[in-house]
């Protein structure tokens, strides 16, 4: 195997982004390297490792877009109905495992809270008692002007 240089890094990673396994670009690619080689990288650099991650975000992507192909290929009659059912089934829970927060069961969604709870229940307390006081000033002017006349 040649030495790894960073373009040849992006190369592997191009490779996996487009849908292959890093067991099969490292077992079966001779211009790239041995996944123990792969691994030691992924462990020692951390911008590698970003970039390895969001290449499978990307193979996820991949994944996502041959189950319309297998739809598209069970419509027309070209493959039976269960077996694109498997299929299907297969690449929408390996879309779920690379890209879950794209595909997965779970979202989260992260609040970001720049006032306490207690001091925006105080503020609201005081829109509402401003808002009622006005109301029964209005109320007890009404009543106090029809007892007038």
């Amino acid at each position: 195997m040649p030495r790894m240089n960073n373009e040849k890094w992006n190369e592997f990673l191009k490779r996996i982004g487009g849908g292959r396994s890093a067991r099969d670009v490292c077992g079966n690619d001779k211009d790239m390297p041995s996944w123990r080689i792969v691994s030691n990288k992924l462990n020692e650099d951390t911008a590698f490792a970003s970039k390895y991650s969001l290449a499978m975000e990307n193979r996820g992507q991949v994944y996502a877009d041959k189950i319309s192909e297998i739809v598209d290929k069970v419509v027309d009659g070209l493959i039976d109905p269960n077996a694109g059912r498997v299929a299907i089934d297969g690449l929408k829970w390996m879309s779920m495992k690379l890209a879950p927060k794209k595909y997965g069961d779970v979202h989260k969604m992260e609040v970001k809270h720049e006032t306490s709870y207690v001091d925006a229940l105080k503020e609201i307390s005081g829109i509402v008692d401003s808002t009622t006081s006005n109301a029964l000033r209005t109320h007890e002017e009404t009543e106090k002007n029809k007892t007038i006349q």
